[in-house]
């Protein structure tokens, strides 16, 4: 036997023993780790696929409940969309919210409806897009009674933040303003969505429309301030 095969051999008798003795000392937890691990992966697999069908069950019924309100019974839809806001999936439950709000609005129900859009707008757990959304509704519903105040705090954050909603928030501002005969309020929103870049078109065109009926305005508010 060569010196290397000796050596080699000793070294293979040494760490045999060291897993021996490593084994003897760890290996129930290693047996016990290596069993979490599968249970652990297994249930995994298993939530997994419960969301999924439980997201495809959910699917089905919203798409049931929009078919029911329609075309044929929305007091079943309200029904099933009451169900799934408060037990569906996080995504559903918010959707239904919002069809349950929209439901209210056009049932004349608009006190209800604000206050289902104000509560989407206020929920941390809704996503920022849709409680933009929830807001722009809400003012949408308020913009005959409120004043300009009112409106003006329902839509300022759209404004400031910058948010993909600040063109539709401007536009209700200048028609509040315009409503409430604030000219001079009404033409600097306007005017601020014709300067935004981002405006689109067809709301440019509407800010057009709606300075030319505020410069048309002027002469005569100007004739009764004179008599």
């Amino acid at each position: 036997m060569s010196d290397n095969s000796f050596f080699r051999e000793v070294d293979e008798a040494v760490r045999h023993d060291q897993y021996k003795r490593l084994w003897d000392r760890f290996g129930v937890y290693i047996i016990v780790f290596a069993a979490v691990l599968i249970a652990g992966v297994a249930g995994y697999k298993g939530w997994s696929f419960w969301k999924e069908r439980e997201s495809q069950r959910a699917g089905a019924e919203f798409v049931q409940a929009m078919v029911l309100e329609n075309e044929s019974d929305p007091a079943k839809a309200t029904e099933a969309f009451e169900t799934l806001a408060d037990d569906g999936p996080y995504g559903y439950r918010v959707l239904s919210r919002f069809q349950l709000a929209a439901a209210q609005a056009k049932a004349g129900e608009t006190d209800n409806a604000v206050t289902a859009y104000d509560a989407l707008a206020t929920d941390g757990g809704v996503d920022p897009i849709l409680q933009g959304l929830a807001t722009l509704q809400a003012a949408t519903l308020r913009l005959d009674k409120a004043d300009y105040a009112e409106m003006e705090r329902r839509l300022k954050g759209l404004i400031e933040g910058n948010t993909a909603w600040r063109f539709s928030a401007r536009e209700l501002l200048g028609l509040s303003a315009y409503q409430h005969k604030n000219m001079r309020t009404a033409e600097e929103q306007f005017s601020a969505l014709l300067g935004d870049q981002g405006t689109p078109p067809n709301m440019r065109d509407r800010a057009n429309m709606m300075l030319a009926l505020i410069v048309s305005s002027a002469p005569a508010q100007s004739s009764s301030t004179t008599n």
